[in-house]
């Protein structure tokens, strides 16, 4: 290799990689603005006490959904042990995993009887889930109410296995990420956490064990 030919190799390398910089701190940048004024209008939504009317047990149907912001965030998760905190949005394409935690839609929402399932990746939002460990409790703030569940188990799973994701028969939380955590390039495996609905607060439709809808109950621990 001649020394011009290496310099505009060296060149054109620098060059690319300040690309790639530039264009991870746009995206980072995006990121942190679309968080930080999404959490803010969730917040003021929450003060204002704005939600959807009180449903019925005819409501208690997989159609059913929380109240979303226009940007399609309708809550946000918090696993206070592991120092994790997200906004959760409707959908898991890239434009909503790229700025939260992404609802498998397939799935029931927090709170109503089945499995809700989230998703998220391993190296930004769900960075630590890997730490996770039995009891561990996880909270999830919506419009309608916040919901605590307890970590059950976590296993790592072919990508293959997606009965994981099926409906449980009491209201159950899973997470999915990609594993290993520290895999560079896409990971060949999935980390899952399954986690049992064990307290709804301020909530218009608690759900009793049988899955039927109990109107009364607020800070009530099953």
């Amino acid at each position: 290799m001649t020394p011009r030919v290496s310099r505009w190799l060296t060149g054109s390398l620098v060059a690319a990689g300040l690309l790639l910089i530039g264009l991870w701190l746009k995206n980072d940048t995006a990121a942190r603005a679309f968080r930080t004024t999404e959490t803010a209008k969730l917040e003021t939504a929450r003060r204002s006490g704005r939600s959807t009317p009180r449903p019925t047990r005819s409501h208690l149907r997989a159609t059913w959904s929380p109240t979303t912001l226009e940007s399609g965030v309708f809550g946000r998760i918090e696993i206070p042990r592991l120092g994790i905190s997200a906004l959760i949005a409707e959908g898991t394409q890239p434009a909503q995993l790229d700025r939260s935690v992404g609802h498998i839609s397939t799935t029931a929402f927090p709170g109503r009887p089945g499995n809700c399932a989230l998703a998220g990746h391993r190296d930004t939002f769900l960075r630590g889930l890997g730490d996770v460990r039995e009891n561990d409790i996880i909270h999830i703030d919506t419009l309608q109410g916040t919901y605590t569940y307890e970590v059950e188990w976590g296993a790592v799973v072919e990508p293959r296995q997606v009965d994981v994701l099926d409906s449980t028969v009491a209201p159950s939380l899973t997470l999915v990420t990609c594993y290993p955590f520290a895999f560079v390039g896409p990971a060949p495996e999935r980390f899952v956490v399954r986690a049992k609905l064990v307290e709804v607060v301020d909530d218009s439709s608690a759900i009793d064990d049988q899955g039927a809808f109990q109107p009364g109950l607020t800070a009530e621990r099953r």
